[in-house]
């Protein structure tokens, strides 16, 4: 008769392994999403988000500390707010709060989605001679950002500063039921950008530089 015991364990050691590996990818998936490696680069970007706020502040301080010679600051031209577009309101802001307003412009974007942002900044950025471009984003959108610019701007070296959402996001993800939320909806985003978009969008092989 043949003997059928050492096969049998042997799909049981790795199906306790595959289940292992499965719970360490599930408990740190939040964590993957994150990413911060912040470079001095020649300017920072802001892309549009909900934090926009946040991120302002914070591109001033990594302009501050040497991180870059002007910032960039992604807005809307294409929804108003009391008479005006955010990308106005915007301008106006910079000129009452930045402490050097000559080193911080806008960008006006009209896009729906960060793939198609990507576009409307390398429109702005051909503006000047820039080679190294520092993203000022939210934490859980960082990783896919970084991606999504450096796939479909391939011109510039890419890197990422990532503002904490303590409020919407966090890294031991179930432990809120926004964080899991949050995580799940960006999970969602990233397999399509993975699957989907990253075939969809066409890079931008040449950069034209005035």
């Amino acid at each position: 008769m043949q003997r059928i015991f050492p096969k049998t364990a042997a799909n049981i050691v790795f199906a306790m392994i595959a289940v292992g590996l499965l719970g360490v990818f599930i408990r740190n998936c939040a964590s993957y999403l994150v990413v911060d490696n912040r470079e001095k680069s020649d300017v920072i970007v802001i892309t549009q988000a909900d934090s926009i706020d946040d991120a302002y502040w914070m591109a001033l301080r990594l302009l501050d500390s040497g991180y870059g010679r002007d910032v960039l600051l992604d807005a809307r031209a294409d929804r108003m707010f009391f008479g005006r577009s955010q990308a106005q309101w915007a301008d106006e802001f910079i000129r009452k709060t930045a402490s050097f307003p000559d080193h911080v412009r806008v960008c006006p974007i009209r896009a729906d989605t960060t793939a198609e942002e990507v576009y409307e900044v390398a429109t702005c950025l051909k503006e000047r001679p820039i080679q190294s471009v520092l993203l000022v984003v939210s934490d859980f959108h960082s990783h896919r950002s970084l991606e999504m610019f450096s796939r479909l701007l391939p011109a510039y070296r890419w890197s990422i500063a990532s503002i904490p959402e303590s409020a919407r996001f966090g890294t031991s993800w179930w432990r809120r039921r926004i964080w899991i939320r949050t995580t799940a909806v960006e999970w969602q985003h990233m397999l399509w950008w993975e699957l989907v978009d990253r075939w969809r969008y066409t890079p931008v092989a040449k950069v034209v530089r005035s």
